[in-house]
């Protein structure tokens, strides 16, 4: 028998790239974008609550869109086209984003739809042509994916920043580095990427075990499977694990997004930040924030593959209420250090928060169900970050940053209860109960990752 190949893959490769360039222009237009506009305030005397208002309303307009046709998308064979359409649409939006300045509604409606767009082409779309290709691995997978989170919160701000310093405040200077990444995104996509590994002769997980043949077969198959999928926005809503499962995702996103989208403000009440740029140490601790975020990333991202996604869920709530209690003290202190603990702690789980998504819905579903269970986590998880910027801008600058880690160790509280209550068995049973109902055989065409590990 072939040993399994425990590589990506040449093929597997492009795609862990295109997901992290995907992932990196979503993090640029959202988070480098709400910072421009809060340079802007002090400019041009914009509002600072405005952005993150705009943030949630496009961001729950992106999660009604998945609810109603994300399923038909996931299903529909041309996820590669549209995940490829929407980034491009994003780069276009950016360079508006980068040009305008004579109004802030033009602006938010233009900064507005390049988040919408880079929402839906990066965290759903292309993360529906990771699980596919990776339903085993999709843990390692994306937790090299989601280093993009770190990396363009803390080393690419730092080049923003002094890029926008050298040009004089030319935006669209400043803007170049991650409009050429979209590019060579949409490049790769282009020539190597297929919506499933046996459509270019890989295999999913890059497991060589199976014969080219035998693994199309098997893609055909599930191909079916999936429009037959017991998974309909019915069933998963009235699975009290589905719930369990998918607000703590949502809640640590909304603790990280929302904290990296005011990072300057938060940063800047220690003098890390003069005239809304980072001075040499305020460069530096961005920096080594980048660092930890991707190192937390990699080993969160290793510890779902091996031992499942619920535990890696369980360490990263822990963090975020860790990360709540350091900050508060630091904040309501005045003491740094503190602070610089407890942001870091921060760091550990926030570029694998944007991983969970993906990894429970292929830990915890069969292959052919994981574009229904998607279409409906990612959405659900993403509604809950949506209030992150609106709260941490809002209540950070009406009532005081201390009030805002207050609120994010309460739901960090809670999103850790969810994750410990919640039991992959109670999904294995409801699954067999709704393909009884539907009249098809209990056993799908393969089983989900969590029953495979015999979790529990």
């Amino acid at each position: 028998m072939e040993k399994r190949n425990i590589g990506f893959g040449f093929r597997g490769w492009m795609l862990v790239i295109y997901q992290f360039l995907a992932f990196s222009i979503y993090c640029s237009i959202n988070n480098i974008g709400q910072n421009i506009h809060a340079s802007f305030n002090q400019q041009f005397g914009w509002n600072y609550t405005s952005v993150s208002t705009i943030y949630t309303v496009v961001s729950i307009i992106a999660v009604i869109l998945q609810f109603a046709v994300g399923k038909k998308i996931a299903n529909s064979g041309k996820l590669k086209v549209f995940s490829i359409t929407f980034l491009a649409l994003s780069a276009v939006c950016a360079i508006g984003m980068a040009t305008i300045r004579s109004s802030e509604t033009l602006w938010l409606v233009v900064w507005g739809l390049a988040v919408f767009f880079s929402i839906i082409g990066a965290t759903f779309m292309v993360s529906t042509i990771v699980g596919q290709w990776f339903p085993r691995r999709k843990g390692t997978v994306m937790g090299i994916a989601t280093l993009a989170f770190p990396v363009i919160n803390g080393i690419g701000l730092t080049i923003f920043g002094n890029m926008l310093g050298a040009s004089h405040g030319n935006l669209l200077y400043a803007w170049m580095p991650w409009l050429i990444l979209d590019v060579i995104g949409i490049v790769i996509c282009l020539v190597f990427i297929t919506e499933y590994p046996e459509q270019c002769g890989a295999y999913p997980d890059n497991d060589h075990t199976m014969t080219p043949e035998a693994a199309r077969a098997l893609m055909e198959q599930q191909a079916a499977a999936k429009k037959n999928s017991v998974w309909g926005i019915k069933n998963i809503t009235r699975t009290p694990d589905f719930w369990l499962i998918t607000i703590p995702q949502g809640i640590l996103l909304l603790g990280s997004v929302g904290a990296m989208t005011q990072v300057m403000a938060l940063i800047g009440q220690f003098g890390f930040v003069v005239n809304n740029a980072p001075t040499a140490a305020g460069a530096g601790l961005l920096l080594g924030f980048a660092g930890i975020g991707c190192l937390g990333s990699w080993i969160l991202g290793m510890i779902d593959t091996k031992f499942g996604t619920k535990t890696s869920i369980t360490i990263s709530c822990i963090f975020m209420i860790l990360s709540a209690v350091l900050c508060f003290a630091g904040t309501v202190s005045n003491k740094a250090p503190l602070f610089i603990v407890g942001f870091a702690c921060l760091q550990i789980f926030m570029g694998a928060s944007s991983n969970f998504t993906v990894s429970s819905a292929a830990q915890y579903w069969r292959r052919e169900d994981f574009p229904s269970a998607f279409s409906f986590i990612n959405p659900l998880a993403n509604l809950i970050c949506a209030f992150g910027p609106m709260i941490i801008a809002g209540v950070g600058f009406t009532k005081g940053f201390h009030v805002v880690w207050v609120i994010v160790g309460i739901l960090g509280v809670i999103a850790l209860i969810c994750t410990l209550v919640f039991k992959p068995a109670r999904i294995l049973a409801r699954d067999r109960q709704y393909r009884r109902e539907a009249g098809l055989p209990e056993e799908g065409l393969s089983k989900s990752n969590a029953e495979m590990m015999g979790e529990k």
